[in-house]
């Protein structure tokens, strides 16, 4: 076997199946005129959660290593956004990087910004997975509630429109943390996910 058809065996591996998103089927059907969904199959697509804002948000290429497969969905209707990210790295080791950067990007921009351009964030622990985050941004008109879980060497992102308590009770991202669960079992039937 020549180096081409290995890489080419080795990329096809490391793709998530069609299908495999929870917002998937959603994202690929017929959809209402006011909704606007964006799919992403693109590994160097920032992640959504994103509190420092220079990669997903700012349109940037993602900065993390090791990222050998990812799909991004995200829908907007009006102001209202939802979204679901997985993401799968070469190792645990790679996941886990992942986690720890998503931790001290949270500590450094909790609170940037002044006036309406003023955006805070706030994270709790989360028990899902192998380890779990889950995250409010505030701003002027907007806030958004995200649950970041890493199971082996798979991260999963879910994110969606609304406030949360000012300590970030669980009430408050229960949807959340149901669909991260439920993914967090099922990205472990992915071989590249060395759960």
């Amino acid at each position: 076997m020549n180096v081409t058809a290995i890489a080419a065996v080795a990329l096809a591996a490391s793709v998530l199946p069609e299908g495999f998103l929870q917002m998937e089927d959603a994202a690929r059907g017929p959809h209402k005129s006011y909704e606007q969904w964006a799919i992403s199959e693109k590994r160097t697509t920032g992640l959504l959660l994103d509190p420092c804002e220079h990669r997903y948000w700012s349109g940037g290429k993602a900065r993390d290593r090791g990222r050998t497969a990812s799909r991004t969905i995200v829908k907007t209707v009006e102001v209202e956004t939802q979204g679901e990210q997985v993401a799968l790295y070469r190792d645990e080791t790679a996941a886990r990087a992942v986690m720890q950067r998503f931790r001290a990007d949270l500590r450094r921009c909790a609170d940037r910004g002044t006036g309406p351009s003023r955006v805070t964030y706030g994270s709790r622990p989360l028990k899902v997975g192998d380890e779990g985050i889950r995250a409010a941004q505030g701003g002027f008109e907007s806030a958004v509630r995200f649950v970041a879980v890493r199971k082996g060497a798979a991260v999963m992102i879910y994110m969606e429109s609304g406030a949360a308590g000012r300590r970030l009770p669980i009430k408050d991202f229960r949807p959340l943390v149901e669909r991260a669960r439920t993914m967090a079992a099922q990205v472990c039937r992915l071989p590249e996910a060395r759960c």
